[in-house]
């Protein structure tokens, strides 16, 4: 079962990291987040990933002070691979990839908001410790009695606040990212939970001697 979920732990973030890059890449604007991140880059002389770290470890500590609790010390090691990620697609992978045409920047955002939505429905089912960026909406639905809606409305709301004051890339891109990530996500993710629980069931099947 722990080698099961990791292989979608791992392959789901290898998948999500890439469509983030693509994003970035088209050079429409990315996520609130990101868009964060590739602002603090530019201004501090860091890579994208390095931004996308520190803000993870920001955000494990105002996380546990929403919700009253220690640290997820576990959430460390998924931004930490999230954020090498990042930088192996954008550094090495897609270095030269720098679409100019408008179509082909539309192509690269629609491929990588397809792609990060695939990445999240698999690297969610290994149940491991979810990015502190998506965990700050949950903190905040569940210590101030919010809907997720509205969570999430906050939680991007904040970041998009603070990408504008570092200058970040945001555009028409960022919009397109927060309308339709949620309905991919939203399709996608049930497939990958019936697969998944679909192999542990026959795992779990096969008699042993």
């Amino acid at each position: 079962m722990m080698i099961r979920r990791s292989v979608f732990f791992t392959i789901g973030l290898f998948i999500l990291t890439m469509g983030v890059s693509l994003i970035i890449k088209s050079g429409l604007g990315a996520s609130a987040w990101d868009a964060l991140a590739v602002g603090q880059s530019r201004m501090f002389g860091i890579t994208v990933g390095t931004a996308v770290f520190i803000n993870g470890i920001v955000l494990i500590i105002l996380n546990a002070v929403i919700m009253k609790k220690r640290p997820d010390v576990l959430a460390t090691l998924t931004i930490f691979v999230i954020g090498l990620l990042i930088d192996f697609w954008l550094l090495i992978v897609l270095a030269d990839f720098a679409p100019v045409m408008l179509v082909n920047q539309f192509i690269a955002l629609g491929i990588g908001i397809l792609t990060v939505g695939l990445g999240v429905s698999i690297y969610l089912q290994a149940k491991f410790p979810a990015s502190p960026m998506d965990t700050l909406m949950v903190a905040i639905h569940t210590r101030f009695g919010l809907n997720l809606r509205n969570s999430r409305i906050l939680s991007e709301g904040f970041a998009l606040t603070l990408a504008f004051l570092f200058k970040g890339d945001i555009g028409i891109g960022t919009i397109l990212v927060t309308v339709l990530l949620g309905f991919v996500v939203q399709y996608m993710y049930p497939i990958f939970e019936q697969l998944f629980e679909r192999k542990s069931y026959s795992k779990a099947a096969i008699p042993t001697e």
